[in-house]
């Protein structure tokens, strides 16, 4: 059998600590309970509780205040806290995450479009605000962050745990993304009118809609890794690739 990971008692808290920012309790920019109390909840020691704190505050999940607590910057789980969730530390190959995205992406966005609240797609309409200066500004970096950050924003609005968390690991297993190379202004204009697609099925509460635009988004992606980079995909994604090639008039956002 596999040998399971092993984890120091302040990776474990961490880990802990992350699942209950993960929780629907605590939204970003909520104070956590003190130490003295999740040292209690935990059964840790105050000092690795604290040494599990600042570990998070250097990820920037978290903003350690002496004065007042400490206080929720980010839900998003560091890749590095994500390893527990595989058996092995090694990345998968774009072509894998790209399927799948391709199978998995589609069934969060249907799910988003049925659950989201509408403090949900206020957040993901402030995420698409965001992605639009940095692609219009060309921040690449930016428009990578952007991406992840608003395809978590959809599997938070899922109120499914298990699907945040498949995407938090998708989502470090590498960018998945062509947002961050140059891309010529009409490429970047249709992933970014892909998105806007996405958001305006999840505002409409358009599952079907959602689900075909999100797979229309992720193979869109893989055309321009095989044209430009010359990246083999999956049998999967190849197929799904020569479908639209046959059927041009489905290669477009829907609605």
């Amino acid at each position: 059998m596999p040998k399971q990971p092993k984890f120091s008692k302040e990776q474990d808290a961490s880990h802990k600590i992350m699942q209950l920012i993960q929780g629907d309790a605590y939204p970003i920019g909520a104070r956590l309970p003190s130490e003295r109390i999740l040292a209690d909840r935990f059964g840790t020691s105050r000092n690795t509780l604290r040494t599990a704190m600042r570990q998070l505050q250097a990820r920037g999940i978290i903003d350690v205040r002496s004065s007042s607590g400490n206080y929720i910057l980010s839900k998003e789980i560091p890749p590095s806290l994500m390893t527990h969730m595989c058996d092995t530390q090694d990345n998968a190959s774009i072509a894998e995450v790209m399927e799948v995205r391709y199978l998995v992406e589609p069934v969060i966005g249907a799910q988003a479009a049925a659950t989201a609240t509408n403090t949900d797609i206020d957040s993901l309409e402030a995420c698409l605000m965001r992605m639009s200066r940095a692609s219009i500004d060309n921040l690449r970096e930016e428009m990578v962050r952007e991406d992840k950050h608003f395809r978590r924003l959809l599997a938070l609005s899922t109120k499914n745990h298990l699907l945040l968390s498949l995407q938090e690991y998708i989502s470090s297993q590498g960018d998945g993304t062509v947002l961050g190379s140059p891309l010529p202004e009409n490429e970047k204009a249709s992933l970014f009118a892909d998105s806007v697609g996405v958001f305006n099925a999840v505002q409409n509460r358009n599952p079907q809609q959602a689900c075909v635009g999100i797979q229309h988004h992720v193979l869109r992606q893989c055309r321009l890794m095989v044209d430009r980079c010359a990246i083999e995909m999956s049998a999967t994604v190849t197929e799904a690739l020569r479908h639209l090639e046959g059927h041009p008039e489905d290669d477009k956002p829907p609605g």
